[in-house]
């Protein structure tokens, strides 16, 4: 699976992306709204493991290793998955260098047109911490609306997107 954009390319996750991974979600500021601290080595691993065995029954979809075009560089992770109930989640995780530069968005469009594109995604899904008020932009900014609150710690909300 491999998609672009006029800055980014997009590339499943492989084993050669597991260091990369694991740099950007021991951040604190990338974790703060995901699992509320950065994660340890350990925890980084068993992640970026599961990710991977959970992408091996989906040519289609999956987490993506994002790399901007100019420079090369390794800026962060966009997510295409299975959820539940048959449902797919849309997201992303970016380094803080890269903040503020309309990466998320851009990410997100991208990973939107290529559900559009495939034809058998009906919604998509957005799971966002309500404090994370840039990601809340990104989601409404691309057409989800609020759906629904789930109790976990931190609570979440749902925004959906219909494709169909």
């Amino acid at each position: 699976m491999h998609l672009e954009s006029d800055r980014l390319l997009f590339d499943k996750f492989q084993n050669h992306h597991a260091e990369l991974y694991h740099q950007l979600v021991a951040q604190d500021n990338v974790m703060e709204f995901i699992t509320g601290k950065g994660l340890n080595p350990s925890e980084a691993s068993d992640r970026f493991q599961t990710a991977l065995a959970a992408d091996q029954g989906y040519e289609n979809r999956g987490f993506l290793a994002v790399t901007e075009k100019a420079s090369g560089a390794f800026i962060g992770l966009g997510k295409l998955v299975p959820y539940e109930n048959g449902s797919t989640e849309v997201g992303y995780a970016l380094d803080p260098s890269y903040w503020g530069k309309g990466y998320a968005s851009e990410i997100m469009q991208v990973l939107v047109d290529y559900a559009r594109q495939l034809g058998t995604i009906e919604e998509l899904l957005g799971v966002v911490n309500l404090d994370n008020i840039g990601s809340v932009r990104v989601l409404t900014k691309h057409g989800f609306s609020f759906q629904a609150m789930k109790e976990m710690q931190p609570p979440v909300a749902y925004y959906v997107l219909k494709l169909v």
